[in-house]
């Protein structure tokens, strides 16, 4: 596997309050990531590091440079998604990009006009004309329609781009194949999704919920109406008629 991004020993200290303590990470070509922990458990502040908008102790090393992280922010104006887009000069194969997540109509609409799920796929399309190896994303996606969460998916998987999610959102992990849980700006557990997952208590300790169907798999099991603990809603309702 490719390396794209590796953080070795990563500290931060902003007014002599530690956000960050020895964070050690390697994001690998093909491996989709997702991040998560409370508020204030330092996940947008390693975006903000890669970023270089924070002093840090450590190092980032970048084996690709082709790197984009997608913070939850957008400019509100009258300007046209076109316009913000500067669709009119990409070049045939860029605009190809945008074609297939925003629809002709919807290139004409005003950035105060539209929704905040087609505000947050501009962002994605704004990062991906930039046709990156990997895409870090804060907190965007839990407020996506399914239907273009899908289209994303499909195109990264294809294209060979990575995608690391920072999100407070656990019903998302289960669309990712490594696992990362962070508290008080140290990461606790890490590890493959579903394997990090079925570690009911600590998570739960830690403030964090477990997705809906394996929660109520693990309560249909402590009354014995299935044999095992399952992570999706199709093996599930598979389990419960047999």
């Amino acid at each position: 596997m490719n390396r794209i991004l590796e953080i070795q020993n990563l500290c931060v200290v902003n007014n002599s309050c530690t956000l960050l303590k020895n964070i050690n990470l390697i994001f690998y070509e093909g491996i989709n990531v997702f991040i998560c922990g409370t508020s204030g458990s330092g996940k947008t502040c390693i975006l903000n590091t890669i970023l270089g908008e924070l002093k840090y102790k450590g190092q980032i090393i970048k084996y690709n440079d082709k790197i984009e992280i997608i913070l939850n922010k957008i400019e509100i104006s009258s300007k046209t998604i076109k316009e913000e887009l500067n669709y009119d000069i990409l070049a045939d194969n860029k605009k190809k990009i945008v074609d297939k997540f925003i629809t002709k109509i919807n290139l004409n609409k005003r950035l105060n006009e539209i929704s905040e799920s087609l505000e947050k796929l501009i962002l994605v399309c704004k990062s991906l004309i930039k046709e990156p190896k990997i895409i870090f994303v804060d907190n965007i996606f839990s407020f996506m329609d399914e239907k273009d969460l899908k289209k994303i998916y499909s195109y990264t998987k294809k294209n060979k781009i990575t995608i690391v999610n920072v999100s407070n959102n656990i019903e998302e992990a289960l669309k990712y194949d490594y696992m990362i849980v962070l508290d008080k700006g140290q990461i606790v557990m890490e590890g493959k999704t579903r394997q990090i997952l079925l570690q009911e208590k600590i998570l739960k300790r830690l403030g964090i919920g477990l997705p809906f169907y394996i929660d109520l798999s693990i309560q249909l099991k402590l009354y014995g109406l299935i044999d095992n603990i399952r992570l999706s809603k199709e093996d599930l309702v598979e389990d419960l008629w047999k």
